[in-house]
């Protein structure tokens, strides 16, 4: 009987170990690069609808520096600068220096959380606790990022 419940013991401390190296071992997602935002279309709504790009792209750079930036028809506008480091397996801290979309987030530290889908497109959210103008809010935002990539020959219909 005792000898039952020293090999019990030993299993538990074995599985134990055995999952936290495995965890440790484990690589954090690469976040570095650049992400285009992207929002859900749908032609009905009881269709849940179809990931579309937009104009809007967040560079996350292998110095630990972002930037967020939107094309318009008169030419690409830097709406918001910083750095980030990654504090987590699923969450990064950006460091706001400009925001033109949300200046009450200039000076102050963003908490993202990800979750990787696919490994090319990433759910961030975030918690905003005031508005533009001050007023308590309280809210999560999320939005949706695909990463860009370059593909392995030149577009034949690209629009420079």
């Amino acid at each position: 009987m005792k000898i039952r419940r020293i090999f019990l013991l030993a299993a538990m401390l074995l599985s134990t170990v055995g999952f936290t190296m495995a965890q440790s071992n484990a690589t954090p997602a690469k976040l570095n690069g650049v992400w285009q935002m992207c929002f859900y279309r749908s032609s009905s709504p009881g269709l849940p609808g179809e990931l579309k790009t937009s104009n809007s792209l967040k560079i996350l750079s292998d110095d630990g520096k972002f930037t967020n930036l939107v094309m318009t028809p008169n030419g690409a506008i830097i709406i918001g600068s910083g750095t980030y480091e990654q504090t987590s397996f699923n969450s990064y801290v950006e460091t706001v220096e400009k925001n033109l979309h949300l200046p009450q987030l200039v000076g102050h530290k963003n908490v993202l959380e990800f979750e990787m889908k696919g490994g090319e497109v990433m759910v961030l959210k975030y918690f905003l606790k005031e508005d533009i103008n001050g007023n308590r809010i309280d809210t999560w935002c999320y939005e949706t990022w695909k990463r860009v990539v370059m593909p392995n020959e030149y577009p034949k219909d690209i629009i420079r």
